[in-house]
């Protein structure tokens, strides 16, 4: 079944109002999961609905989705855009026409107006222009700006300079409401780090922004195995990911340490398992893994293990 979208908006008088629309429907093309994305206004601007959904049909779609990029319900979502269906239902009865809902008052709405919010806010407290050249001014500004933007006042002393961390490290400010800490998560760290540990991680991206000074000043080491030959050739042989295998070779060098996970959900799947079934003695797991597939699951099952971590929602 061949399958049309037309994302259908009010539209315009000047011209570069109405690029937004446009520019929705090149990223949805990008994404390569419908047969046709195309753009249409209600008035105003060019090309109309009617023009629109002849042109999906004549391309031979079976299937065609209308979708109001619409903030909120008004009598376009209501009455305007249902009975222009009704009339292109009936020139075109071979197709099938599926009405979607507008945006509406999402969340993630809410998240891009907040970006907005706190753009706007550090151009204008902080938009001088003046260049900052030397690295402690860069990053005590950084951390003045971060204060500015989320209030950690309620955070637990030992949690705040981890989340600012983060956020320093991601420009994400997201890390404030969203990260979780196991009661004896910090403590587990910071012994772990005194008495030598290593740390673990699961790529070497994760590796390259930890900062080694302090580790090894204690005796630790930074480790990741992912490159290795013999994690290479046996994750080949076995049929698995190199993330999971690299869990395996390390498990002699996480006892007593730090793993952490920033990017494979693999990896934390199989160091859960190694952990419960007693072949891994990490003294603290950071997971926060990436991606659409099995992420979630996996920082979920993080919190059925005995070991204390840090991971996210």
């Amino acid at each position: 079944m061949k399958t049309g979208v037309i994302l259908i908006s009010h539209g315009s008088k000047l011209s570069s109002g109405n690029d937004g629309l446009f520019q929705v429907a090149d990223m949805l093309r990008a994404m390569n999961r419908w047969d046709m994305v195309e753009a249409a206004f209600l008035q105003l601007a060019e090309p109309g609905f009617p023009e629109v959904v002849k042109k999906t049909v004549e391309s031979g779609v079976d299937r065609l989705v209308v979708v109001p990029l619409l903030l909120f319900k008004g009598n376009h979502v209501y009455k305007d855009i249902p009975e222009m269906l009704e009339i292109e239902k009936k020139k075109y009865p071979q197709v099938e026409f599926i009405y979607s809902n507008n945006i509406g008052a999402d969340e993630r709405i809410a998240l891009i107006a907040a970006d907005r919010i706190h753009e706007v806010l550090v151009e204008k407290e902080y938009g001088s222009g003046q260049r900052v050249e030397q690295p402690q001014a860069i990053v005590d500004e950084s951390f003045e700006i971060i204060d500015k933007l989320v209030n950690l006042e309620s955070v637990p002393d030992l949690h705040r300079p981890i989340i600012q961390r983060a956020i320093h490290a991601t420009g994400d400010t997201e890390y404030a409401y969203n990260l979780i800490f196991h009661p004896a998560a910090v403590e587990a760290g910071i012994r772990s780090l005194k008495s030598g540990g290593n740390i673990i991680t699961d790529v070497n991206m994760a590796k390259a922004g930890i900062t080694r000074g302090p580790v090894e000043n204690f005796g630790g080491k930074i480790i990741c195995k992912i490159a290795e030959k013999s994690v290479i050739d046996e994750a080949k042989h076995l049929g698995k990911t190199r993330a999971i295998v690299a869990m395996q070779q390390s498990i002699n060098e996480m006892k007593g340490g730090i793993v952490a996970i920033g990017n494979a959900p693999t990896a934390l799947f199989e160091l859960i398992d190694l952990i419960k079934t007693g072949l891994a003695q990490p003294a603290l797991v950071i997971g926060i893994p990436v991606g659409f597939v099995g992420a979630v699951e996996a920082k979920s099952a993080l919190k059925s293990i005995a070991v204390p971590y840090i991971t996210n929602t």
